[in-house]
């Protein structure tokens, strides 16, 4: 039978400014898959059917605000950014009489599944944890917070690898950052975690320390996939990911019925759907808000942003279509530029 589960509320940290991206642009504004980084986070988060999304802003408030606005969360200000504990307090005044699940995700690890999510919750409940964290195994740890278990396997603390002893940092089991929290006591547990640690900020992995003390039930879930915890710090990592996600989405469109001969080659952003039995050629670049019909060849070497091509229509190779509608079963010749304001 199906897990019947309380209300939700998501709570995505996205303040910082992101130092190692060394960038003016707030590090959860970069695009990925041709769309901001966080709203990727936002799409997820609002696959759970929320009750509450609340977004914790602060480098660049005002452009990550006005982003999640739009996908419906609720902004609150982290000023000064005094760490992920006083990151996820921030939120206490929107969910101050809220009692059920709090999931804490981050606008920069958007590569995070629903399913995955939704595993976490469901552990949640059936070990009636008072909270539970997804984890990983890595062969190389180094970076990450350590799970820290007793003689029986059971979780006690989260070390940050700064404030880790020698021992400690060869645990391969390492925190996500991912969690799902009872509300009442993620709040009250938050009033106590404090500062004293290498960085001199409020941890929110004290919060599993403080549920241990407190003899309170910790679960967890072992995430199936590595990417999807991939957290993004610098250029590199994002470029990575990038790699990643755009294989995902080829993936999914053959799987959906679209022929892709050299999927190494096509770029297809997040936004972008394709019609059943549309053929992409290498080197086809799929960008944007483009709308492309059934039954379309398209390409090589083709650029299509933005754009809507009914069914049936052939563009032909190095071609570029921006902001323009190409009505169905027309043949766009070689290099033809076209293009609407």
């Amino acid at each position: 039978m199906p897990v019947t589960l309380p209300p939700l509320a998501v709570i995505i940290i996205g303040a910082g400014k992101g130092t190692r991206m060394k960038s003016a642009l707030a590090k959860v504004l970069h695009p990925l898959a041709g769309r901001p980084m966080i709203t990727h986070v936002l799409n997820l988060a609002r696959q759970l059917q929320p009750q509450h999304l609340i977004t914790v802003v602060g480098y660049q408030a005002e452009a990550v605000r006005a982003i999640c606005e739009q996908h419906g969360a609720v902004c609150v200000q982290q000023e000064p950014q005094l760490g992920t504990g006083h990151a996820a307090a921030q939120a206490e005044p929107v969910l101050h009489q809220f009692t059920g699940d709090v999931v804490i995700l981050y606008g920069d690890v958007p590569a995070l599944q629903p399913e995955t999510v939704q595993r976490l919750r469901e552990e949640h409940h059936r070990q009636q944890a008072t909270v539970s964290v997804l984890t990983a195994v890595l062969p190389d740890p180094a970076g990450y917070g350590r799970i820290v278990r007793d003689t029986q396997g059971r979780i006690q603390a989260i070390v940050e690898e700064r404030d880790a002893s020698a021992q400690e940092r060869l645990i391969r089991e390492v925190n996500s950052g991912i969690y799902c929290v009872q509300a009442p006591f993620l709040f009250t547990a938050l009033q106590h975690v404090g500062s004293v640690n290498a960085q001199g900020e409020q941890y929110l992995t004290d919060v599993i320390a403080i549920a241990v003390a407190q003899q309170h039930t910790v679960a967890h879930v072992t995430v199936p996939d590595l990417q999807e915890i991939t957290g993004i710090n610098t250029r590199v990592d994002l470029a990575r990911l990038e790699t990643w996600m755009r294989a995902r989405l080829c993936d999914t469109w053959m799987l959906a019925g679209v022929t892709i001969v050299d999927p190494a080659t096509t770029v297809i952003d997040a936004e972008v759907r394709i019609g059943q039995d549309t053929v992409l050629a290498p080197q086809t670049h799929l960008l944007g808000q483009s709308s492309i019909g059934a039954s379309c060849y398209i390409g090589p070497h083709v650029v299509i942003q933005d754009s809507t091509l009914g069914d049936g229509v052939r563009v032909e190779p190095f071609c570029v279509i921006r902001n323009h509608a190409v009505a169905a079963r027309t043949t766009v010749v070689p290099f033809s530029n076209l293009s609407s304001s």
